[in-house]
């Protein structure tokens, strides 16, 4: 952002999300929120079970599931 006259971190700070390899190394390193993809995983494997499992004209009303997460603290935040 320094061709647009701001300064990331001190003018702005940037989160992102997912935790890809590259935000480690991108200048500044990005903070990012990490979820926890094993149990995304092991929720969608075991709703899809359920919904083979009890099959029928309709699958029901949507569920909502929070999964745990990690604030990966970096550059782009002060960090």
């Amino acid at each position: 952002m320094p061709e647009g006259g701001r300064a990331v971190p001190g003018d702005l700070d940037v989160v992102g999300f997912d935790d890809i390899e590259a935000s480690r190394f991108s200048v500044p390193s990005l903070t990012t929120v990490a979820p926890d993809k094993g149990e995304i995983a092991r929720t969608a494997v075991s709703l899809l079970l359920e919904r083979i499992d009890e099959p029928g004209p309709e699958p029901g009303p949507p569920r909502g599931h929070v999964a745990g997460h990690r604030l990966m603290v970096r550059e782009s935040s002060g960090g």
